[in-house]
């Protein structure tokens, strides 16, 4: 019963999150991606920054 409540919990989790390979490149949260942005949270280049030059 044990090994099925696991299977079923992984399963769940796999639903939610999405998945990522291991040899996945994330940029680091707050990284300067361009000119004026930095790198969110998501790894987007989004976050508006006067710093990044």
């Amino acid at each position: 019963m044990k090994r099925f409540a696991k299977l079923a919990g992984e399963r769940l989790v796999g639903l939610v999150l999405p998945r990522i390979g291991a040899d996945a490149c994330v940029p680091e949260h707050g990284q300067c991606c361009k000119k004026g942005y930095r790198f969110n949270c998501n790894g987007t280049c989004s976050s508006v920054s006067s710093t990044c030059k």
